[in-house]
This record gives structure tokens, C-alpha cells and sequence, in this order.
């Protein structure tokens, strides 16, 4: 009779804590789409050995699928011992016994005939309690019009107290002008929760019921946890009338008086710009031209003022063909002004020896030998880097051993 009557009071308690997360402190909304009923918590933590249920609170779903790291429900006992609770519309996970191994990141996702929406809570079983605080959720800055329906959330896991005298709260505050803390406004109201399943998760929702002037600003989530003070804001911002607002169950009302501005700037802008198109474009593309025809002129005076037509330049090993045959052909054949000039053998001053040279000449003509760099081919190397390295890349006229 005992083990009965422990068995249905086990049932009743699992039924509260789990059922019942989903049935209060509901979002106010009268639209019958699918959406998130209570803010969608990222974060949950349980202890080793103790109950524990995480959920994901929607509405106007046809279908919910639970996933563990990827892995679809239902879990073998390596993966996860959270099992659905059918009486909570399977919006509810839960295990008598929690254990390290159930920690992880769980994925709901609802569907309609529609839509398609996820939120991922990354569950922790931890061993013992902490003495410090661990932010669960805070709202995100909101921007509001004056009228609207507004409230801010904050949820944290407290460490619990140890001492007589410790302080272990979670509690709202607004800040004022001057950067001080101060109490709320007598219009706004806060109400405090705490979670059946995890006895130091404690929570508190700030109501504004419709927002007005002096609502506006910012509010500071104090979390007191033995000596450890954590403090996390939230910024009530003014929003005009008709632009984009994201309510707390993440629904977007569609801006259309910003859309007809922003549609209105972008055809007076392409006005604009045809109109200057029509106008400037001729005389830019004449002006251009010009410039053009300006470069090429002066890049033919600067060729043509200069003293010789080609420099010529090579090493001892090779100055019998050059100066008994190519620098002739090239004078008395081709007609060229030729400048001759005879380079050191070792290439690393090569880049100084012919830019001294470069400027009285139209183009270069550098006669290399490569044997001569045979039992050293890294100088061979810094040859052609030299010779790269000039503003305008000789002609190399590379000679092989008969």
C-alpha cells in the first residue's frame, strides 16, 4: 500500500513539473500561428542523480520531433534516459534520474502545414551545486512603440547558499540617468519563479504591461549568489510607429511605412542617376578620351627623346660575340643606336650597373651565359632576378656551349 501510494504521488509530482511549464507565465498573443508560447531558454542544468525536464513551449504546431546531438527520439540508454511525457503534448522531456551522460544539446523541432521551426537547449548535468551563478536567459534589447505590450526575462541557476547571512537572489532594477540602480517604476510589476525540477533555477519576469514614456531604457538583471554579484542589461528602446518590431515570441510585424520610404528614396536615387547619366556621361567619356590621347602623346615624346635606341649588355666570358658580331649586325644592319656596356660577372650588382645605364636607352638586350654559372646555379638564379627586377624586362639572349 506504501509503495502504491509513493508511485502515484511520484506520478502527480512528474505531472506537475512537467505538464505544467508550459501552461504558465504563457506570452500574451492573440494570433493563432505558429510560435514559441514562453521565452525559448538556451541553457539548462540539472544535478546527477535528480529529476529533470527541459521543454520547448509552442503553440499551433501539427508535429514535434526531439533530437540529442543530431540523433532523433527515442534514445538508447548510451545516448540519453530523457523520455517524452505524451500529457504535455510531447513539448516536455524528462528523467527521474539524471545522469552526465544525458548532458548535451537537444533540438525540437514543430512543424505545420507551413512552417518549419527549431531551438536547440544545451543541457548540463552537474555533480554537486555551484557556488557561483550561471546566466540561463536574458531578454535582448527591444524596441518597442509607446502602447505596446512588453516583458523582459531573466533566469539564472543560483549557487546555493551555504551561510547564514548569504544572499541568494534574482531580482530586476532600472537604471536611472545618472547610472545608478534604483527600483522599478509603480507600473511595472515583477514576478519571481522558481523550477520544480531544479530547485536553485529561479527566474523573474518584468511587466510592463503597455509600455509609456518613462518605461523607456535600461533595467539590470542582479543575480546575488553568496558573495558573487552578476548583473546582465536589457535596453527598452523607443520604436516609431509602424517600423519593425520583434516581439518576445520572435513574430515581425512588416514595416510597410519604412518599405513605401526606403521604396520612394531608391526611385528617387535611380532618377537621380539617369538623369546625371544623360547629362555627365557624354562629356566624361570626352574628357576621358583626351586624357587617354594626352599619356599616349607624351609617352611617345619620352621615347622618342631618347639617346640610343638599345643597351647592350654582357660579361667578360662573352665579349668577343658581342662586340665581333651582335653589337655590328645590330649598328650597321638594323641601324639601331646601340650603347654597349660591359656588366661584372657576378649578377648580385647587376640591377644598379644597368639602371645607371637604362635611362638614355629605349629598350634593354642582356647576353648571359649560362655555363659560366654552372658549378654555382644559384648565381644563375640571382641573374634572372636581377634582370626581373628592372622597370622595363630585358631582351635575354641566353648563349649555349658548342
Amino acid at each position: 500500500m506504501m509503495w502504491s501510494q509513493s508511485l502515484l504521488l511520484l506520478a502527480v509530482a512528474t505531472y506537475t513539473t512537467a505538464a505544467g511549464y508550459c501552461s504558465v507565465n504563457t506570452l500574451v498573443s492573440n494570433s493563432s500561428w505558429m510560435q514559441f508560447t514562453k521565452e525559448p531558454v538556451p541553457l539548462e542544468y540539472g544535478f546527477e542523480n535528480k529529476f529533470k525536464s527541459i521543454h520547448c513551449c509552442v503553440k499551433a504546431y501539427r508535429s514535434i520531433e526531439w533530437f540529442k546531438d543530431g540523433v532523433a527520439y527515442p534514445w538508447s540508454a548510451g545516448v540519453s534516459n530523457l523520455i517524452l511525457y505524451p500529457e504535455a503534448a510531447n513539448q516536455t522531456l524528462y528523467t527521474q534520474h539524471a545522469a552526465r551522460a544525458d548532458s548535451g544539446n537537444y533540438t525540437c523541432r514543430t512543424t505545420n502545414e507551413t512552417h518549419s521551426s527549431t531551438h536547440t537547449v544545451r543541457l548540463d548535468i552537474l555533480e554537486k551545486p555551484l557556488d557561483v551563478p550561471k546566466i540561463m536567459f536574458i531578454s535582448k534589447d527591444q524596441w518597442v512603440e509607446e502602447g505596446a505590450d512588453l516583458r523582459l526575462y531573466c533566469e539564472a541557476l543560483i549557487g546555493r547558499s551555504y551561510l547564514a547571512d548569504a544572499r541568494s537572489d534574482l531580482r530586476w532594477m532600472k537604471i536611472w540617468p545618472n547610472s545608478t540602480e534604483g527600483d522599478l517604476l509603480p507600473t511595472q510589476s515583477e514576478i519571481k519563479t522558481t523550477r520544480d525540477d531544479v530547485e536553485d533555477i529561479i527566474g523573474s519576469y518584468l511587466n510592463f504591461g503597455r509600455v509609456s514614456a518613462q518605461d523607456y531604457g535600461s533595467y539590470a538583471c542582479v543575480i546575488h549568489s553568496n558573495d558573487v554579484v552578476s548583473k546582465n542589461y536589457v535596453t527598452v528602446h523607443y520604436q516609431l510607429a509602424g517600423s519593425s518590431v520583434w516581439s518576445s515570441s520572435g513574430v515581425v510585424a512588416v514595416p510597410w511605412r519604412a518599405v513605401v520610404l526606403c521604396i520612394a528614396c531608391v526611385a528617387l536615387c535611380a532618377a537621380s542617376l539617369a538623369a546625371a547619366h544623360r547629362r555627365c556621361t557624354p562629356r566624361l567619356m570626352l574628357a576621358a578620351r583626351q586624357a587617354r590621347a594626352n599619356r599616349s602623346a607624351a609617352h611617345r615624346a619620352r621615347v622618342l627623346e631618347k639617346e640610343f635606341d638599345v643597351l647592350v649588355c654582357w660579361t667578360a666570358v662573352d665579349a668577343e660575340l658581342v662586340r665581333g658580331a651582335l653589337i655590328p649586325t645590330l649598328s650597321l644592319k638594323y641601324k639601331y643606336r646601340v650603347h654597349a656596356v660591359q656588366i661584372s660577372e657576378s649578377p648580385d650588382n647587376w640591377y644598379k650597373e644597368i639602371m645607371s645605364e637604362m635611362g638614355r636607352c629605349r629598350s634593354a638586350l642582356c647576353v648571359v651565359s649560362p655555363a659560366q654559372y654552372a658549378s654555382a646555379p644559384q648565381q644563375l638564379l640571382a641573374a634572372f632576378r636581377q634582370l626581373g627586377a628592372l622597370p622595363a624586362p630585358p631582351v635575354v639572349v641566353l648563349l649555349q656551349v658548342q
